[in-house]
């Protein structure tokens, strides 16, 4: 099937703080047509929409075309040019992330990612071999806010990097104007996003990141500005986490600048008071699953399968799987 409307129908799929933020973008655009799956809060979305809370954009109350409480339900409003995936990277859930959202998906649907880590797109090109997979890197900061209202926070960061993880077998020109569409609507509503050709190194870079903040903050249950007030070696073990990890990235033949541990500990740093929590942190506190493979392991196994050294970041995923196991076995893990 093909949309026929004259506006690009989009669907929402985990309407969590980043999905949120980008269901209520996409539907300021004015230009997009914008349905979500609220699984959790089905019910309070769809009576009461829901309200951004925006350090940028201030605030502003949403409603959408549709609400709806699985992709499966979705899909009888007909076709969707794009599905943006929010939801948690977990590879190892079941259901898997394609086998939901494939009643979704029709033959000119582009699935957009709008997740940590890297590998994510593999199963999806498996699944969907003639779809266009987009595949963008947040750095845009929110969270959901404890509320009876439906309401997601976001924080003064925000930037979307997008690019084609491109389909062998689609012409490149049309999977570039499917990217530039949905580009092209997020500006409509002021929202900071930029196109690259080379998505993977830009996710890579991301990654970078993500293994340091979100296993340190996870491991320690400090924020970051509090693990470097907590030892003189601190930074130190911090840079050179993130220095595995780009060795491993150019290893792979990836654009990944020598200093980008240099240019992301600077960044870091420029964090106030306490300085950044993380999903991950937030995640196994609240006992749910974290993103660790696609955030640790892949890199690591990556490592490991190119020769590259990567002592701290295999210990930090094997404490983090530890972690996880505990969430997951916790009448085991009881002391006496």
């Amino acid at each position: 099937m093909t949309n026929t409307n004259t506006k690009p129908r989009a669907l929402l799929f985990g309407l969590g703080g980043i999905g949120g933020i980008y269901a209520a973008t996409l539907a300021r655009s004015g230009v997009c047509e914008v349905s979500v799956v609220a699984r959790s809060n089905y019910e309070a979305v769809k009576e009461k929409g829901l309200l951004l809370k925006s350090e940028k954009h201030g605030e502003s109350h949403h409603t959408f075309a549709g609400v709806y409480k699985s992709p499966a339900d979705a899909a009888t409003s007909g076709p969707f040019d794009y599905v943006l995936c929010a939801n948690k990277a977990l590879l190892s859930a079941i259901p898997s992330l394609e086998e939901t959202i494939a009643p979704a998906i029709s033959q000119d649907t582009a699935i957009v990612l709008l997740q940590n880590g890297v590998g994510n797109e593999v199963p999806l090109h498996k699944a969907f071999p003639a779809n266009t997979i987009i595949s963008a890197v947040v750095w845009t900061g929110g969270k959901v806010e404890p509320s009876l209202n439906p309401t997601v926070s976001q924080f003064s960061r925000e930037s979307l990097t997008m690019g084609v993880d491109y389909t062998p077998g689609i012409d490149k020109a049309v999977e570039d104007e499917k990217v530039k569409r949905l580009s092209e609507i997020l500006a409509k509503a002021n929202s900071d996003s930029v196109i690259v050709n080379d998505i993977q190194s830009a996710r890579w870079v991301k990654v970078i990141w993500n293994c340091a903040w979100n296993a340190l903050t996870t491991v320690t249950r400090l924020r970051t500005n509090q693990i470097f007030a907590s030892s003189p070696g601190a930074e130190d073990f911090s840079k050179t986490l993130m220095n595995e990890v780009v060795a491993v990235a150019r290893a792979k033949g990836l654009d990944v600048p020598l200093d980008t541990a240099d240019d992301l500990m600077r960044q870091i740093k420029e964090a106030q008071g306490p300085g950044l929590p993380s999903s991950m942190m937030m995640d196994n506190e609240a006992g749910r699953p974290t993103e660790v493979e696609v955030i640790l392991g892949t890199p690591m196994r990556e490592g490991q399968r190119l020769g590259v050294p990567v002592p701290i970041l295999t210990t930090l995923y094997t404490i983090v799987r530890a972690l996880d196991w505990r969430n997951a076995h916790p009448d085991e893990t009881k002391f006496p």
